[in-house]
């Protein structure tokens, strides 16, 4: 007689004492590419020598094109300066972890933690700096778009790489000649444009882009890169600024603006463990994980970067 329900040992009957078992490969997490700050001056301010550091900008003197008088010397120039400041800030994050958590849970809970933390001081960061340039002067949206007339097109994209030259802001990135592989192309000396990813198939769509499989060389691509149009090559984000239905697509010359950290522990190592001897308590029941980090940007030529708002 074949065993039945009622004859068979099964987990019905007799259930297992662990029925979980723990997937040690963490899932993936959702987070941005971080851009923005890896275009901007990188400069340092010196323990002990205050927190706010300072530029200068010299103007340029107009041709002088007026002949001098025999005998006589030209009237004396005066030359005329800019000075611009940015007063570096902290900015930190930490969790509270029980020795109970650390005595009992997995070795390598402590590692996850830790690179989550430093992730988020990455994204703080680069938000930072991405408010900083988002907020320049110079801004336009577009009006020149198909069949949207504020969709990102060509046009408009030229209009502001022309007015960065007249301003004789200078290309960031050298021009990258054709290469011997099929199918690939030279690649013009650009400016750099960062874009939300939501953005990229109108990017892609527009007139004489090139996708950066197509580059004659492949080392020389931007982390999130994804393609050039005309003068202008393109990162995409999801931290690129967007507000409401306004797409805000920010174009780079080289010295738009600059970073300042003051150096020290917290800027050069950012993460920092309290143990459970140093947290005040007791028993010693708790530990810290957490980050500190000083930054400021400033925008050091409003003429050199430009806010081409778009709609998707």
């Amino acid at each position: 007689m074949p065993p039945t329900q009622k004859t068979t040992m099964t987990t019905t009957r007799v259930d297992h004492p662990v029925n979980l078992f723990y997937q040690r490969k963490v899932l993936t997490r959702v987070f941005p590419l971080l851009l923005y700050a890896q275009f901007g001056q990188q400069d340092r301010i010196p323990q002990h020598e205050g927190d706010t550091s300072k530029w200068r900008r010299w103007a340029n003197l107009l041709a002088q094109t007026t002949p001098l008088t025999e005998a006589e010397d030209p009237t004396p120039i005066l030359i005329s300066k800019t000075d611009l400041s940015a007063s570096v800030k902290e900015y930190g994050a930490a969790t509270k972890i029980s020795s109970w958590m650390k005595f009992t849970g997995l070795g390598q809970d402590q590692q996850n933690i830790a690179d989550v933390l430093l992730d988020n001081m990455r994204l703080t960061l680069d938000t930072l700096c991405r408010d900083v340039v988002a907020g320049v002067a110079s801004s336009t949206t577009c009006s020149n778009g198909s069949p949207t007339t504020t969709l990102i097109n060509k046009t408009d994209i030229d209009t502001v790489v022309i007015n960065l030259l007249a301003e004789n802001a200078a290309m960031i990135r050298p021009e990258i000649k054709a290469g011997p592989n099929q199918g690939t192309s030279p690649i013009r000396a650009a400016f750099i444009g960062i874009s939300h990813v939501l953005n990229r198939t109108r990017i892609s769509n527009v007139s004489g882009f090139k996708h950066v499989v197509n580059y004659a060389s492949a080392s020389d691509r931007y982390e999130g890169e994804f393609g050039s149009t005309g003068d202008v090559r393109w990162l995409l984000t999801t931290n690129a600024r967007v507000v409401s239905t306004n797409y805000h697509n920010i174009i780079m010359a080289k010295d738009f603006f600059g970073n300042v950290k003051i150096d020290g522990s917290s800027a050069d190592k950012p993460l920092i463990y309290t143990p459970p001897d140093r947290t005040g308590s007791p028993l010693h029941r708790f530990s810290y994980l957490g980050w500190l980090a000083n930054y400021a940007a400033k925008i050091l030529n409003d003429n050199f970067g430009h806010d081409l708002i778009s709609t998707v």
